[in-house]
């Protein structure tokens, strides 16, 4: 029979396994010069200065410490040989994709990235249907030290807005607004001017709460270019998504748990990213994460499944998933079908349900490189034509599974199937890109955080703790039945109560 490892060794196989991959990338970075921008078929571009910033231009400096950060911070040195490091693996992946899409090796980073999606996808479908449990990854800081770590994180979050990169994303959404205020329709343009000569390219084809969730900020604050305009918005969302996290983490497992959801979102830079961007991507992952904190109220679920999935169309197979939820499911189709009604009202009647189409799932679908412009499906033509409509329907079914079994017990099995049928979709699309990590990952967060243990010596107390409430509890419970026999020994408890022993009172 072979011995296992002694635990000291164990953890030095595991540390030198984090080594190699933090130095993979760290060659990786020094060693291949970044690209001048990828064009995939069909058209289009993507410059690494421009989508990336920092992250991408000088990954040496910024994305090997973020992957370093984000591997230690998770790692369980306890016990090395747990699932749940392939889970880490899987998220950490999407660093050398970045870097890869970035060097112009576009190829490789899209194989690796679909690598990465399909492995999380099938952990976080197989654990809804119980083939195994929700994965539980830990902090590797103790709570004492963990609002330290997040404090710090928060300041660098903030301090990575010096060196935002707008893209056009932020951009349409905020004109949109702007158009909307000023009566003027959303679809059917090719290109919508701007003050200070700005032009956007094919700005309409999000859908319409993409628009309205900006209506708040157009009002108030100047169009753009300027780029206050797209810059609140984008915090907000982020913000948002983060208290909305924090609001689960709480109701799941109190205040460890929630700080453990703030510290791997916060660890995570893909989110920071689309904050410095300032697309409006946080906005998909507010309302997903909202979504499973509704779970009590099935009308605001409906309204939050409405909203999210007109923005990006893709939440619609959510709005499908919570229809198994029993309690409140005709108020929660009703609101959902209203809120979408009310909602497509102002394009199709400024715009046109033909133009509306065209726009959103026309282009997206096919104008955009026949629907394999940046994705897997790129170097598949003829293979796409089979598997994504087969994958399609094989995630609509996954959506209404829920249906034909028992509930989810908890917000950890709402979150888990969540995250599982946005990352499928994100395999279906024709176009992928590091950013939409955002729409997926604070779920992903819920499913698979767990807080970490206290330690025995805290947990001892605890238990102290408890076993003294306990009594103290018992003996108030005590001393409350005996007053009523103390009562009745001093004659007492007919003038208090009479019903008690007499059944009738005088009058």
């Amino acid at each position: 029979m072979r011995r296992a490892l002694p635990r000291g060794c164990e953890r030095a196989v595991l540390g030198l396994l984090a080594g190699v991959f933090i130095g993979g990338l760290a060659l990786l970075a020094a060693l291949v010069p970044v690209g001048h921008g990828f064009a995939p078929k069909g058209g289009g571009w993507f410059i690494p200065a421009f989508a990336g910033g920092a992250f991408t231009m000088h990954p040496l400096l910024i994305a090997v410490p973020s992957a370093a950060c984000f591997i230690l911070g998770l790692l369980d040195w306890r016990r090395p040989w747990r699932v749940e490091h392939l889970d880490l693996l899987a998220l950490a992946g999407f660093f050398p994709a970045t870097m890869l899409l970035s060097d112009d090796l576009g190829a490789a980073g899209l194989w690796l990235a679909a690598g990465c999606l399909g492995w999380l996808f099938v952990r976080l479908a197989g654990a809804c249907h119980g083939l195994w449990r929700l994965p539980e990854l830990r902090p590797v800081l103790r709570s004492g030290w963990l609002g330290w770590a997040i404090l710090i994180l928060l300041l660098v979050r903030v301090g990575s807005l010096a060196g935002s990169n707008i893209l056009d994303v932020g951009q349409a959404s905020s004109l949109g607004a702007w158009r909307i205020l000023h009566g003027l329709h959303l679809y059917g343009a090719v290109s919508w001017p701007g003050p200070g000569g700005l032009v956007i390219s094919r700005p309409d084809s999000y859908g319409p709460f993409a628009y309205y969730a900006y209506l708040p900020f157009a009002a108030v604050l100047p169009a753009p270019p300027a780029v206050i305009a797209t810059l609140l918005p984008a915090l907000c969302f982020d913000a948002a998504t983060l208290a909305g996290l924090i609001t689960l983490g709480r109701r799941l497992g109190g205040r460890p748990l929630a700080q453990a959801f703030t510290f791997a979102y916060l660890l995570y830079p893909f989110p920071d990213l689309s904050l410095m961007a300032e697309t409006n991507d946080a906005l998909i992952a507010a309302l997903c994460v909202w979504a499973v904190v509704a779970a009590g109220h099935p009308a605001a679920r409906g309204l939050l499944m409405a909203a999210a999935a007109l923005t990006k169309f893709l939440p619609a197979l959510l709005a499908l998933q919570f229809l198994a939820t029993r309690r409140g499911r005709w108020r929660y189709a009703l609101t959902l079908v209203a809120a979408l009604a009310a909602m497509l009202a102002w394009p199709l009647i400024t715009s046109g349900p033909a133009a509306f189409l065209d726009s959103t799932f026309g282009y997206q679908l096919l104008q955009r490189g026949g629907g394999v412009q940046f994705s897997i499906w790129t170097y598949l033509p003829q293979v796409a034509i089979v598997a994504r409509p087969a994958l399609a329907a094989a995630l609509a079914l996954l959506a209404l599974s829920p249906l034909l079994r028992p509930p989810m017990r908890d917000a950890r099995g709402d979150a888990a199937l969540a995250a599982a049928l946005l990352i499928g979709a994100q395999l279906l699309l024709g176009y992928w890109f590091y950013s939409y990590l955002t729409w997926c990952y604070p779920l992903i967060v819920v499913a698979i955080m767990a807080s970490r243990p206290a330690r025995p010596d805290q947990a001892a107390a605890a238990g102290s703790a408890r076993g003294a409430a306990e009594d103290d509890a018992r003996e108030r419970r005590s001393a409350a039945a005996a007053a009523p026999l103390a009562g009745i020994a001093d004659g007492d408890l007919l003038e208090a109560d009479p019903v008690v022993v007499g059944g009738t009172r005088d009058v």
